[in-house]
């Protein structure tokens, strides 16, 4: 049996009409945060594809071990070189450029290892820092490196503390570019032949939340290097070493079991997405202290993904797929476009000394904040389905007050979960807990969208809720029906529950033609889906304050 070709034509032509005159754009086209457009179907490769290059090579684990109290440079190379070995892993010594030429010394020749040295990551972190020092260290290192320690690489082009300030995909590779570029500039005036300066830079990149978006820039920022060596002459273009970091900014010190999820999708966007070294989050790392626990199952989830999942086994798992290939062939032009924009500027160093860089990831973060405020970007165990019983240690509570950078010129270090933790701590420290009431309109069937929707926001902020049928007087009370049942009795409860005594009268659900009335009779706001849901919880938990209630 045969059945007729279908054309592309064909299939926007039949979606089209069962769209019934809505925009296939608005209903069915997703924008990215970095305003790339994705589509509902892809059924090419797209045109012009940046050219890759597909090697099979596992990754490895590398895992944080910090220096122990009294605890030897000497000591603490031989543990983590046996604890990296035990897992397949390669050493990553965390240090600045003033310390690197010790850590060289420290016999580390014996065993390849990657220097975490990144001066322009440090200068953003801390403004006070001698650049130009420190890039002379760097050079020196470097050539050290290159020197003695064969396989080795010097310098670690960081993207974490971008990645932490609110940095988007794109932004990230045009960053993880322009600082590259400068590096290679530093080595060669250093005498340093350029093939031989390609091969002391490695990269280390955070791995974010959308998986298959953190997986195509991973696999974007592959392709742009390699053009960035072609432009600055090198012959070899070595395969360049990328250590993908689960990202920090994603983390919740709420419902903390959760990270574990993350971490786990982190770590698949990474592999697959070609990372040579791969470093889980613990799911308690915000507490300062890692738990023996948290270490074992970061540990053990990257080893069932590599030994039990078989990831790793495939080169470019990925390659042929029409829609990541488009996802990595459009953030790469994206990340590129942005890169020479960058240096059309002056490149990465004028951008963090005027301020130009912080301005422009504190607007990404802005708009990111502002998703994430509207319960757009979900975050599971925080804004959504929140576990109001949960009792936590109070070194993760702690961690969820934590001040602002010292310096205001520093890049500052953001969670996604932090407006709605702080949410959540306002709610604790009262003494009159708040309380939402959901009064129900019509029948049970007819109100159990609006009671969930309504449960789940208020749960967002702290506030538990509770469900009645019957007008009662409280601080806090939402009805919640549906739209028709609002048409007949919404003005006329508002009305009767205002004239009880009730503080505030929410309504679940959009204003529309009934707001005029239900204000009038003393509606106090609405609550939807999109609506700014942190600036809502925090006026009832402020107005509520302790004492008014």
């Amino acid at each position: 049996m045969s059945f007729p070709p279908v054309t592309f034509a064909d299939w926007r032509a039949q979606v089209e009409k069962d769209l019934r005159g809505a925009s296939f754009e608005k209903v069915l086209v997703h924008r990215t945060a970095e305003g790339l457009s994705v589509a509902p179907l892809y059924t090419e490769l797209p045109k012009g594809l940046l050219a890759r290059s597909a090697e099979a090579r596992s990754f490895r684990i590398c895992l944080r071990h910090p220096v122990e109290q009294d605890e030897s440079e000497s000591s603490w190379v031989a543990r983590t070189h046996a604890l990296a070995a035990r897992t397949g892993g390669l050493l990553v010594v965390e240090t600045d450029a003033a310390g690197a030429a010790d850590v060289v010394s420290a016999q580390l020749s014996s065993a390849p290892f990657v220097l975490d040295c990144d001066p322009l990551r440090d200068r953003a972190r801390d403004p006070r820092t001698s650049l130009a020092a420190d890039l002379d260290a760097l050079a020196k290192t470097a050539r050290d490196v290159d020197a003695r320690a064969p396989g080795s690489t010097a310098v670690m082009v960081s993207t974490l503390a971008y990645h932490d300030a609110g940095a988007d995909a794109a932004d990230e590779l045009a960053i993880a570019l322009a600082t590259g570029a400068k590096y290679l500039v530093v080595l060669a005036a250093s005498g340093l032949p350029i093939d031989n300066a390609a091969a002391q830079i490695a990269f280390q990149v955070a791995v974010g939340r959308d998986t298959f978006s953190e997986l195509a820039k991973l696999r974007a920022l592959r392709t742009c290097w390699q053009k960035v060596l072609v432009a600055s002459g090198a012959q070899a273009l070595p395969k360049t070493l990328v250590h993908a970091v689960c990202s920090s900014r994603t983390l919740a010190v709420r419902d903390p079991w959760v990270n574990m999820l993350r971490v786990t999708t982190q770590m698949f966007a990474a592999i697959l997405g070609g990372a040579d070294l791969v470093t889980p989050a613990t799911f308690d790392q915000l507490a300062g202290e890692v738990s023996s626990l948290g270490a074992r199952v970061a540990r053990n989830t990257g080893l069932v993904l590599r030994e039990e999942s078989f990831l790793g086994k495939v080169a470019d798992p990925a390659g042929g797929s029409y829609y990541l290939e488009s996802m990595t062939d459009a953030l790469a032009r994206e990340g590129w476009t942005r890169f020479r924009a960058l240096e059309g500027e002056g490149g990465i160093v004028p951008a963090l000394e005027s301020g130009r860089l912080l301005a422009k990831l504190e607007a990404t973060w802005s708009a990111r904040l502002d998703a994430i405020a509207k319960r757009k970007v979900a975050i599971l165990g925080v804004s959504e389905f929140a576990n109001l019983g949960e009792a936590l240690p109070s070194s993760l509570l702690a961690s969820s007050s934590e001040g602002p950078p010292k310096s205001a010129s520093a890049l500052p270090v953001h969670r996604d979960a932090e407006a709605f933790e702080a949410l959540r701590t306002l709610a604790e420290q009262r003494s009159t807990p708040l309380e939402a009431v959901l009064v129900t309109l019509g029948p049970l069937a007819e109100s159990r969208a609006r009671v969930g929707f309504a449960t789940g926001l208020f749960a967002a902020g702290g506030i538990p809720s509770r469900e009645s049928t019957d007008d009662e007087k409280a601080p806090l009370v939402c009805l919640c029906g549906a739209d028709e049942r609002y048409a007949t009795e919404a003005v006329d409860r508002v009305r009767a529950l205002v004239a009880l005594g009730c503080d505030r009268v929410l309504l679940a659900g959009r204003p529309g033609a009934l707001e005029a009335p239900l204000r009038e009779a003393g509606l106090s706001g609405f609550v939807f889906a999109g609506c700014d849901a942190v600036a809502i919880l925090t006026e009832l938990l402020e107005a509520r304050a302790e004492g008014s209630s």
